[in-house]
């Protein structure tokens, strides 16, 4: 009996002989130094008052530190296309949840903050 050989084609079509791309020691520098400097841009905005734009600051701080760390240290950046479609599938729902959630915040009644304000019992006005 002949001893057959599978094409080397056919091994990484498999998964088997896959090699990961490793990050460089530069580029995880680069990449921590950028997530400190985002620390410190984080904590040095939150002692800042911007009025409406404190979330959007803060958030986009964060989304662009979570960008880092799920490209290089994930290694979404060096991988096949079905691993980055499930990442972006799973912000898409992500973007979806949140964006039902503050639909149903902000739709709700208003309800008055003390019911005791309102009523004419000058006990009740006390508490």
């Amino acid at each position: 009996m002949a001893h057959e050989t599978t094409p080397h084609n056919e091994h990484l079509a498999n998964g088997q002989g896959h090699a990961h791309h490793s990050i460089s020691p530069a580029t995880c520098l680069l990449v921590f130094a950028a997530l400190v400097i985002g620390t410190v841009a984080t904590v040095w905005t939150a002692s800042m008052d911007l009025g409406v734009l404190n979330t959007p600051v803060a958030l986009s701080i964060a989304v662009a530190k979570a960008t880092l760390i799920i490209l290089y240290f994930m290694h979404v950046l060096y991988s096949k296309w079905l691993t980055r479609m499930v990442v972006i599938g799973s912000f898409f729902f992500l973007i979806v949840l949140f964006g039902l959630t503050f639909a149903d915040y902000l739709t709700r009644e208003k309800t008055p903050e003390i019911p005791s304000l309102y009523s004419s019992d000058p006990i009740l006005k006390q508490q």
